[in-house]
């Protein structure tokens, strides 16, 4: 019985540590993935509101630098999640292995989508950052949104509009919303239109279409 005991707490001590490592890494890969994203954000900003000609060619520059720090993220994901979601995880830590899922292509996170429902069943992963994977894996398919998440936007005749993709039910959005934890659809256009400083469009008749026709 003692030497049962005195191998739990060696797997117990050595599981804790092995925690703390990935801790550490993905807390390394969540800063990697920010600040790349704020200075993307912050300059897509000042083009929105100067339509400086030269800010284009800095906006490449960074997507570019972006997705090579995307790429390094999901080999760093993967070979995390090859044996399963690893347990003791940090609450920021198994954030981020969502963000860097999120922040994939749609194959990859088609992928994972269903280990990110599993987590969020089990509390691990928000059910609004499952909902709001799930609302992105379908619009990239073009497939309707169940929860509303998912916006675009256009620019015409110098004025910018930002429009909310197709939604699959929109008599029960708010009830689907309240469900994941998510602010009703007037609150969250609201906070879009204030981050965005456009105006935002939600058309329960809006098709792919459509959408089309704003890019063309």
């Amino acid at each position: 019985m003692l030497v049962c005991l005195t191998l739990g707490c060696t797997n117990k001590k050595s599981t804790h540590s092995s925690a703390a490592q990935i801790d550490s890494l993905l807390c390394e890969l969540h800063e990697r993935d920010q600040q790349i994203r704020h200075e993307l954000m912050r300059v897509q900003r000042a083009f929105i509101a100067e339509q400086r000609a030269e800010l284009v060619d800095f906006i490449v520059m960074l997507v570019a630098e972006q997705d090579r720090a995307d790429s390094l993220n999901r080999v760093a994901v993967d070979s995390l999640l090859q044996n399963g979601w690893p347990e003791g995880l940090s609450e920021q830590s198994n954030q981020t292995i969502w963000l860097i899922i999120d922040h994939g292509d749609v194959e990859y996170q088609e992928r994972y989508l269903p280990l990110i429902e599993q987590q969020a069943m089990r509390g691990i992963i928000s059910l609004a950052d499952y909902a709001t994977l799930s609302d992105r894996v379908n619009v990239r398919r073009q497939r309707p949104q169940r929860y509303g998440t998912q916006t675009g936007y256009i620019q015409r005749d110098g004025e910018t509009f930002t429009y909310v993709y197709p939604i699959e039910d929109i008599s029960k959005l708010d009830s689907l919303r309240l469900s994941v934890r998510l602010d009703s659809m007037h609150i969250y256009l609201r906070q879009v239109s204030e981050t965005l400083g456009t105006q935002v469009k939600i058309d329960p008749q809006l098709t792919w279409e459509e959408i089309e026709s704003f890019r063309n």
